[in-house]
């Protein structure tokens, strides 16, 4: 079983996994994150805000095939090209963001479908709720065959509904909440960022994809050490 088949197993048995954002364009870093002792699921090679470019991802994505970690890329964009493009560099799968409707869904999945007609089922295909009109169009998304996992944005969706990246505002968090229900209810995992500390509580309101940030990792281990400040 290969890891993006590992991967989407655990989210079709409601078991947690681990995402990190590698967000450095490093090959030895998403080796080093392949340690077995560290935990890690997935890494994911964020080229929507991070830095990485096409031949990158494909340095780090071979990297992280070699290591046995299963890899993940975020779009800067859901055009047909970009698709493409980052499928051919061998990735094990796709986070989509900036989609409000289920025909925006589909076609990124007709791409992925195109560029492997033989092995689409064991490639990953997540796609981001992280605005009103997406939420608004949820029940839409479910129909959706082929998305393994919702992944909210809650400072996108915040700032969509009116709140300015005020994600603890009680209407943000009930329309979290609101996509967790929805979305296991129709038996589809569904994801989020977490912090340290909080990754339980947000186990305990139905998310199973935990995305962490290296840089999260990076400044606990930093303070760890006696000459740390701050």
């Amino acid at each position: 079983m290969t890891a993006a088949q590992r991967f989407k197993q655990a989210l079709r048995e409601d078991r947690p996994v681990a995402v990190i954002n590698a967000d450095y364009a490093n090959a030895g870093l998403v080796e080093f994150l392949a340690r077995p002792e560290l935990g890690v699921d997935a890494v994911m090679l964020d080229a929507e805000q991070g830095s990485p470019d096409f031949e990158r991802i494909e340095d780090m994505a071979r990297a992280a095939r070699l290591s046995g970690l299963c890899v993940l890329v975020r779009l800067f964009s859901p055009e047909p090209w970009v698709i493409e493009r980052m499928l051919l560099r061998g990735i094990d799968g796709l986070i989509v963001p900036r989609l409000d409707t289920a025909e925006q869904a589909r076609a990124a999945l007709e791409v992925l479908r195109y560029c492997h007609p033989h092995d689409a089922d064991d490639k990953l295909f997540v796609v981001q709720i992280e605005s009103a009109a997406a939420h608004a169009n949820l029940d839409d998304f479910l129909a959706v065959d082929g998305i393994d996992a919702h992944f909210i944005g809650p400072v996108d969706l915040s700032r969509s509904m009116g709140h300015r990246g005020d994600y603890a505002a009680a209407p943000v968090q009930a329309a979290v909440d609101d996509i967790l229900r929805r979305s296991r209810a129709a038996g589809r995992a569904v994801g989020t960022m977490v912090k340290p500390g909080d990754a339980e509580q947000w186990m305990a309101r139905g998310a199973r994809f935990l995305y962490f940030h290296v840089n999260d990792w990076l400044r606990i281990g930093a303070r760890s050490f006696p000459i740390a400040r701050g």
